[in-house]
């Protein structure tokens, strides 16, 4: 091989890699394949009345602090929250209270962390400082559809708060059931308490709220006959059948 080939063929290597750089330059990738941005697919909620569309003050804070930025997506553009964004719930059902089929009627712990898992069980052992086994990841646009809802219905204004500062003291009294809901955002924690009584049911930003994560969480409402007894019965002589059975079969004779 001449010393003129083998400088052609250097060449001929050296653009190859050129291009290959240029060509993947600026892209993020994952062992999965490139980290694209999530698409929007979460439907825009109402905001409350008197105050400007959560949509629009995102994208006049977004263009403030981010100009001359690449664009995001419109999920993550037109609505944030904040990354220290944590959510607690438990339900509790106290004795004597009805069991009732709804999903958000049902002893449960729903806890969503900022980094997106969601633990979630339902059980009649669990209380307030029950941790779950973790259920599933959540898409940061799925985190950020619960952190809208929430502000929906007021419970991202730490003033409306009514819990008490350390939830894990209360007691949930005989025959009702307590929805306790803590909040962590901003470095800060606020705790609502929601109770009902009898048959009735949670008010209907709790139970959107309890309903919404059971759904993230696949938890189903009960079915009658799910909690129905299961009840056996084998007559007034329960060995009658077992006689019936010696009866035909040949007599043995030990020696």
């Amino acid at each position: 091989m001449t010393a003129a080939v083998r400088i052609q063929m250097t060449v001929c290597a050296l653009l190859a890699a050129a291009g290959l750089i240029a060509g993947c330059s600026g892209v993020v990738g994952t062992a999965d394949g490139p980290a694209a941005p999530p698409s929007d697919q979460v439907a825009e909620l109402e905001p409350a009345s008197g105050t400007k569309s959560g949509t629009d003050a995102a994208q006049e804070e977004f263009v403030e602090s981010t100009a001359g930025a690449p664009a995001e997506s419109p999920a993550l553009a037109d609505g944030t929250y904040p990354p220290d964004f944590t959510l607690d719930v438990t339900v509790l059902v106290g004795l004597g209270a009805p069991e009732l089929l709804k999903v958000e009627e049902r002893q449960a712990k729903y806890v969503v962390l900022p980094d997106g898992a969601l633990h979630a069980d339902a059980s009649p052992f669990i209380d307030i400082s029950t941790r779950p086994g973790r259920t599933r990841w959540l898409y940061e646009d799925q985190v950020q559809f619960l952190w809208g809802l929430c502000a929906q219905y007021g419970f991202t204004d730490e003033r409306s708060a009514n819990g008490p500062p350390n939830p894990d003291m209360l007691r949930v009294p005989r025959g009702e059931r307590l929805a306790v809901m803590t909040f962590r955002a901003d470095g800060r924690t606020w705790t609502f308490v929601r109770r009902a009584t009898d048959a009735q049911p949670f008010d209907a930003a709790a139970v959107r709220i309890i309903r919404t994560l059971a759904i993230l969480s696949w938890l189903p409402d009960y079915r009658a006959e799910d909690i129905a007894p299961e009840r056996y019965d084998f007559g007034p002589d329960p060995y009658a059948v077992y006689r019936a059975i010696r009866a035909q079969q040949p007599a043995t004779i030990r020696k």
